[in-house]
């Protein structure tokens, strides 16, 4: 069967949060025509779910409000909103063992620039016990800028139920061609081949995974390529919990990580990756009761697992390095998360690069 060509100045593969939000970026100064998205058509639409009439993203991304990004034409007609209010539970049930810990490890940085303190309890319910003696080094650039730094980082959350980039970027209806399959892509040539089409471009901006998008450019790679699940167990209750709070969960021996209020009637509880499977929902149900005690009428709705949830390690290889440096002379740009290693969060992408 002849494939059917197509040609396009910008080509945006992948479709996420990261795609979305260059897209609005590109129109800046250029057409809807001038753009276009590739979207894999088998996957799972992780960054927005939907529950009894509420779109919203169960993925812990939210702009600051010192941001660029908050600050620019994406958000003009978004309503404004306090920030997100953020309390802690009593650290219990942890002790620290000096002797576990390895030098150069995740648990060292922290120990090494906060202390030991309920941060570390929370890390090693994040990351298991591999931040005892892996160094994690994405996730100490997070914590650096973060959370040791003297940078504003108010966190907003959600309008009416939806994110605030749900909200927005429905107004976008970008340009979108859908995919079955993903054959390779000639970077010499600048296509891109499907089981369908051959999308010629000028411009490629890629957000999958940097390890996929070297494999389909037929470049070596040698990073490391390891990352962190999130899951996540949706409730509802009648009352007694207002939206845009969070609890972060200080009890080692609790599954929970953090609660977060999507509405006044909808919470999503975080779990520990690693205990995927694992817990039960009455066991989860009664730790928000203890938690909360005054919400009611606590229903189990739906539950979330992503591999794929937070990157652990930066790309420092090699091999790897080269191969950025020949996608970046052929004008491909890995950008996103896990397009390129070297960002957590929306409000700290460079456009420089992509526009």
């Amino acid at each position: 069967m002849d494939k059917k060509h197509v040609k396009v100045k910008y080509c945006l593969l992948g479709y996420g949060y990261a795609s979305l939000i260059a897209y609005q970026k590109l129109l800046e100064k250029n057409d809807h025509s001038d753009i276009l998205i590739l979207r894999d058509e088998k996957a799972d639409p992780i960054f927005t779910i939907d529950h009894e009439g509420i779109s919203f993203s169960p993925l812990p991304i939210f702009p600051v409000q010192e941001s660029e990004l908050y600050n620019s034409s994406l958000f003009y007609d978004a309503p404004k909103q306090k920030p997100i209010s953020v309390s802690f539970s009593e650290l219990a049930n942890f002790e620290h063992n000096p002797n576990e810990v390895k030098e150069g490890s995740l648990a060292s940085f922290m120990i090494a620039k906060q202390g030991v303190d309920r941060n570390l309890c929370l890390g090693l319910k994040q990351w298991s016990r591999s931040m005892l003696s892996q160094p994690l080094s994405q996730v100490q650039d997070k914590i650096r800028r973060h959370y040791i730094s003297n940078n504003g980082n108010t966190r907003v959350g959600y309008v009416d139920g939806k994110s605030l980039f749900k909200y927005t970027i429905d107004k976008l209806q970008p340009e979108i061609l859908n995919f079955s399959k993903l054959q390779k892509i000639v970077v010499e040539t600048k296509e891109i081949h499907t089981a369908d089409h051959i999308i010629a471009y000028d411009h490629l901006v890629s957000t999958i995974p940097l390890h996929y998008l070297l494999q389909y450019c037929g470049l070596p790679q040698d990073h490391n390529t390891e990352s962190a699940s999130a899951y996540f167990k949706f409730f509802t209750y009648s009352k007694g919990f207002k939206e845009n709070r969070i609890i972060y969960d200080c009890d080692l021996n609790s599954d929970i990580l953090r609660l977060f209020s999507v509405s006044d009637t909808l919470i999503m509880a975080q779990i520990r990756g690693d205990k995927h499977g694992k817990v039960s929902n009455k066991k989860v149900q009664d730790r928000i009761q203890n938690l909360i005690p005054e919400i009611e009428g606590l229903t189990f709705a739906r539950e979330l697992f992503s591999p794929m949830g937070y990157p652990l390690e930066l790309v420092t290889q090699p091999n790897s390095l080269k191969s950025m440096a020949i996608l970046k002379e052929n004008g491909v740009i890995p950008f996103g998360r896990f397009g390129n290693w070297e960002y957590s969060d929306l409000h700290e992408l460079d456009w420089s690069s992509v526009v």
